[in-house]
């Protein structure tokens, strides 16, 4: 049987009128940091932006269509069901050959879409870029340094190499349709950096050693300031993701290996699909047992209703 994402797929494949690049966000609430974000986009021909509204009950419609007449936006409203469907419903109403995430509360620095663009123009070959941002939170700033890093699995630029902080991700449609979750139905959160562990398993990523694309702001109402809870109440894809990372032979990193056994255990925990890998991981399962335990007590100390 076909799913949405088979039918998509296929249509992509016959479609002449695909924009070189979509800009996918999925938005609830936040009709200002929108309107901020749109007012970022330069208007070029070849880029789209797909918004998928999770039930907003601001004028999230009505900024939209006051950037229509200069943005090409395909926006569609769906009641609230999280980020992770509105994310998923973002991709698949996107018509272009390339796609990055970008959520309501980030913005594009001044020539950020056109270094983007530029790139994936001159880079024909390649289906997995990575940009550097700009970070802000707690009043401090940061970014990620690319300079001198190759073409690299993704886990090995995150390990390998070092790189920390937040960056620019962009794939090719048919790559990132391929490694697609299904529809999540009841899981409202699922890490978007599970798309990228994913895509690491059939794919290389680019890194761009160029100016912050973008900047990225952490603000107190967002989704990041309650995270804990939303990873204990929707552990399924952490634990996918860090599956994918023991399997993964694409990085070289002993420390982050062990790093990513003790997560997998202590999210198995708390999705309560726990299994033994090998018995000689004994000691991750018990360290992945303890950190779970604190979860649920800093849990029940810090995010009393």
């Amino acid at each position: 049987m076909k799913t949405d994402k088979d039918i998509i797929r296929k249509n992509l494949i016959h479609d002449t009128s695909l924009k070189k690049l979509a800009i996918c966000i999925p938005t609830y609430n936040r009709s200002n940091l929108l309107n901020r974000l749109l007012k970022s986009i330069p208007s070029i021909d070849d880029i789209m932006i797909s918004i998928c509204d999770d039930g907003s009950q601001d004028n999230t419609h009505q900024i939209v269509k006051n950037h229509q007449s200069r943005l090409l936006i395909n926006y569609t409203y769906q009641a609230n069901k999280g980020r992770a469907s509105a994310l998923r419903n973002s991709i698949l109403n996107s018509k272009a050959e390339f796609i990055m995430i970008v959520d309501s509360d980030d913005y594009f620095e001044e020539k950020g879409i056109e270094i983007i663009y530029e790139f994936l123009l001159k880079n024909s070959s390649i289906n997995f870029f990575v940009f550097p941002i700009k970070i802000i939170n707690n009043f401090s700033t940061k970014s990620a340094s690319l300079s001198g890093i190759p073409q690299t699995n993704y886990i090995s630029l995150r390990t390998d190499y070092g790189v920390k902080y937040d960056l620019q991700e962009v794939i090719h449609s048919k790559l990132l349709l391929d490694i697609l979750y299904d529809d999540p139905i009841d899981i409202r959160r699922i890490p978007t950096s599970y798309l990228w562990f994913k895509a690491s398993e059939n794919s290389l990523c680019l890194p761009v050693n160029s100016l912050p694309v973008k900047t990225k702001e952490y603000l107190s109402d967002g989704m990041t300031s309650n995270l804990l809870p939303l990873k204990i109440r929707y552990p399924k894809y952490i634990v996918y993701k860090y599956e994918i990372a023991i399997k993964n032979r694409g990085y070289k990193s002993l420390l982050h290996r062990c790093k990513f056994l003790i997560l997998f255990y202590r999210y198995s925990f708390h999705n309560k699909s726990l299994k033994f890998i090998n018995f000689r991981y004994f000691p991750f399962y018990v360290l992945g047992y303890i950190f779970s335990l604190f979860d649920l007590l800093r849990l029940k100390i810090f995010f009393k209703k």
